[in-house]
């Protein structure tokens, strides 16, 4: 699936950093101030899903339109403290030196804000590894597939010779909407069965797709 490529978009929550435990915390804080039940991880990656809104709906939080503002900035105000805990994969670091000596490029394109995915990235000293680093520019998630199309503008590759690597149904539907291939993998936010009613071209992490 790699071998004929020439660019690699990676997604970044989930993909290069294993950040899902992160956010059930701060579900969970939010959950119990408003006397709702807290969930596990377990329970997290099989809930998962995009828009937001709805995943918040699953969880039974109030999702009018005033509720779902205050969710949104609490959950924000919480991520800016803790978003640097969360810790690489243990394998990014071999499998981006790895498609860089073989002379691939490679890019970021992710649903978080751009400002802080920058921000994430230059901690992490990856930087150098990315020819683009391509967010959204809103709080809410809201924005992937365009900020796809534009990604797609400036990389200088058919499509065919491009492929995204996911760690969420997300992440397939917006290689569909790119008309480039997909790997996901499944140690992100979204749990193997979930996947799996999306697509087969599915690992367990990202060094499965060098070996």
């Amino acid at each position: 699936m790699i071998s004929n490529k020439k660019h690699i978009i990676f997604d970044w929550n989930g993909t290069l950093v294993d950040d899902a435990w992160i956010f059930v915390d701060i579900l969970n804080q939010l959950l119990m101030s408003r006397n709702l039940r807290a969930i596990t991880l377990g329970e997290y990656k099989n809930l998962f899903c995009f828009p937001i809104k709805s995943f918040y709906q699953e969880l039974e939080f109030d999702i009018s339109k005033k509720s779902f503002a205050q969710l949104e900035k609490e959950f924000v105000n919480e991520y800016n403290q803790r978003m640097f805990k969360p810790k690489l994969f243990d394998d990014v670091l071999t499998v981006l030196k790895h498609f860089k000596k073989r002379g691939l490029s490679l890019s970021i394109l992710s649903a978080s804000n751009e400002k802080i995915l920058v921000k994430l990235i230059n901690h992490y000293s990856l930087t150098k590894y990315f020819d683009y680093i391509v967010g959204v520019n809103n709080y809410g998630a809201n924005g992937k597939i365009e900020s796809g199309h534009n990604l797609l503008k400036k990389i200088n590759q058919t499509n065919d010779q491009i492929i995204m690597v996911g760690d969420t149904d997300y992440d397939y539907d917006i290689s569909l909407n790119l008309q480039i291939d997909c790997i996901l993998i499944a140690n992100g936010h979204q749990s193997l069965n979930k996947l799996k009613l999306k697509t087969n071209n599915i690992v367990d992490c990202l060094e499965r797709m060098i070996n």
